[in-house]
């Protein structure tokens, strides 16, 4: 059974506005939505006239068809491969919201999230159903641990303005992001490890390799120096294990540089495993933050990624590139704090 009710009342137009106000449509045009150069002029006693119509009547201008006539909306999508949207604060992917709201607020954006585009067969998808569903908005931030590549070069060859965060590479794009620096985040811990006394250092990182994980070995690498014993080891957390452990110890390991936080919390415990403990058996630094807020993170030696400051960074650049879609390539990286704690001490 369908119910009905009252008719809604008919939408106040400008003609309704201009009829009361005793103007043309183009006057009342003029007074809403005032151009630089225009060529109608309009009299201090008519923009009263057509403000006090606007009132009496209710009228409320469209402002998206306002934004339309302009060719902008003023409003920014944010797409995440991954469903991300936290429940709570400790959520790791929150800073890089908040500074994305932050950075919209600062420039007068609105933010249009987008979530209908999971498939059922994958992750999600930029073209779930062969077009861009983000054309509604001027342009948007992309961010997620696993994006398609080959999605973000089809993007980027429809001009549709974006920026990721995070360093993406897709061959034959060249895509603007904003990522940390975690190259020189990992030497600066390189040093000051090796100014602690230790020499003998060990990476320890995942088998999937991603840009983020491979600037942070880049970083290690390159801070060899005299006197340093620099080694890769790339497996998953779950595949340490005590007899891996004792044989780094065997060969004089005494700091781990760990690539995730999983790394490390499996680390420290097939440490206590062979009856050891860190700091006083082997050190620990953490390259990363951890996904949610663990009890006890504040012990951990680790580094910090300027979450807010890249979340916000990414809308200034994106509304950048989409005031002048030609303007450079924009890629920024932002620095690393380092945070002292108790897993890493002088031998």
């Amino acid at each position: 059974m369908t119910l009905t009710g009252p008719k809604r009342a008919r939408r106040v137009t400008q003609s309704d506005v201009a009829a009361m106000a005793g103007v043309s449509t183009a006057v009342v045009s003029a007074v809403i939505s005032p151009k630089p150069g225009k060529t109608i002029r309009v009299g201090e006693e008519a923009e009263k006239r057509v403000r006090a119509a606007m009132e009496a009547l209710g009228y409320a201008p469209n402002i998206v068809a306002q934004s339309l006539a302009r060719g902008r909306r003023n409003i920014i999508g944010v797409f995440t491969y991954e469903a991300m949207f936290p429940s709570d604060r400790e959520n790791f992917f929150y800073p890089f919201l908040l500074g994305i709201e932050r950075g919209a607020m600062k420039l007068g954006q609105d933010l249009l999230l987008f979530t209908s585009s999971s498939l059922d067969t994958g992750p999600r998808s930029i073209f779930p159903s062969g077009t861009n569903r983000m054309g509604v908005a001027d342009g948007a931030v992309l961010l997620g641990e696993e994006p398609d590549k080959s999605e973000l070069k089809r993007l980027h060859d429809t001009g549709f303005p974006f920026v990721t965060i995070g360093r993406r590479e897709a061959e034959g794009a060249e895509i603007d992001w904003v990522a940390a620096d975690y190259a020189s985040a990992v030497s600066d811990v390189v040093e000051r490890c090796a100014a602690l006394g230790h020499k003998k250092m060990l990476f320890l990182g995942g088998t999937e390799v991603r840009e983020q994980h491979a600037d942070r070995e880049a970083g290690f690498r390159k801070s060899a120096a005299e006197g340093l014993t620099l080694a890769v080891e790339r497996l998953e957390p779950a595949a340490i294990d005590t007899e891996k452990v004792s044989a780094w110890l065997g060969a004089g390991v005494t700091v781990f540089l760990t690539e995730t936080f999983s790394h490390a919390v499996a680390l420290e415990r097939q440490i206590a495993a062979t009856g050891g403990s860190v700091p006083g058996t082997a050190s620990i630094v953490a390259l990363a933050a951890p996904m949610l807020d663990p009890a006890g993170v504040e012990r951990w030696t680790r580094i910090s990624i300027p979450r807010e400051e890249m979340g916000e960074r990414a809308v200034r650049n994106l509304i950048a590139r989409i005031g002048d879609p030609e303007h450079d390539i924009m890629r920024t990286t932002l620095p690393c704090g380092y945070v002292p704690g108790a897993t890493l001490q002088a031998i």
